[in-house]
């Protein structure tokens, strides 16, 4: 039993790195995303100059490059964002979840904690794998997707920057 119990404590620490490593990777997305979005808008003055001076196909296509860029902008810093969403509600049963064993007294806690049984401690252990893993799985999920739509943001970038420094 204390092998298995080593075994799962082992899985816990790997899906927590998991979350960790989500929460690692949504920053550089929204650190990027935002240093863009802020150059282009050192330019913007050119940008709106084009589109306010005559309504005709380049302002058409200006501004449909510009809606498309601020949708795909708000989606990727939104799952960027929705990383660092706290996801586990407390339930006031967990010997593990710090929420849990916070939401105690320490009397409660120390007691439930000294009467449990191996098979206690093990259930305790399973469920906590359980619930960081959905977690870790969704968090990497929004990474994957702000990755994602980070390339078209990024070449709708480009090219409104490079419309913003012609002429």
């Amino acid at each position: 039993m204390e092998e298995r119990l080593k075994s799962h404590y082992e899985s816990l620490t790997r899906a927590i790195r998991f979350v960790r490593a989500a929460d690692t990777k949504a920053a550089p997305v929204l650190g990027l995303q935002i240093a863009l979005v802020g150059t282009l808008a050192a330019r913007s003055d050119k940008l709106l100059n084009i589109v306010m001076e005559s309504w005709d196909i380049e302002s058409a296509v200006l501004v449909t490059l510009i809606v498309l860029y601020s949708i795909f902008l708000v989606a990727v810093v939104a799952f960027a964002a929705l990383v660092y969403v706290p996801m586990n509600p407390r339930t006031g049963k967990s010997l593990i979840y710090f929420e849990d064993i916070a939401s105690m007294d320490y009397e409660h806690f120390e007691s439930r904690a000294k009467d449990m049984s191996t098979a206690a401690i093990e259930s305790h252990l399973l469920d906590q794998i359980h619930r960081v893993s959905k977690i870790a799985s969704v968090k990497m999920w929004r990474v994957r997707c702000a990755f994602i739509l980070s390339a078209p943001a990024s070449v709708l970038w480009t090219v409104l920057l490079a419309w913003g420094t012609m002429g």
